[in-house]
């Protein structure tokens, strides 16, 4: 049976190898997606869907949607960031 620090160990290194400079476009929002992908199924090993794992993989997968909406040009996603 895998150990919840071990999962977290895991994470770590997928963190690790998703980790570098930061861009705005198309292969960045697959490359979040994927992250999340992976933090889900390390979710299910920990058999339960309420821990942090879950809950990284929902935020990866929140901040992949904005840019995508970003890089579409969707308005909401575009005001919300102006300053008012």
């Amino acid at each position: 049976m895998i150990t919840e620090l071990e999962l977290e160990r895991v994470a770590a290194a997928i963190e690790r190898a998703f980790g570098g400079p930061v861009r705005c476009d198309w292969a960045q929002v697959e490359r979040l997606r994927l992250q999340a992908d992976l933090f889900d199924r390390l979710a299910a090993a920990q058999r339960h869907w309420s821990g942090s794992l879950s809950r990284r993989a929902e935020l990866l997968r929140d901040a992949a949607e904005r840019m995508a909406d970003e890089l579409n040009r969707v308005p909401g996603a575009i005001a919300a960031d102006l300053p008012s």
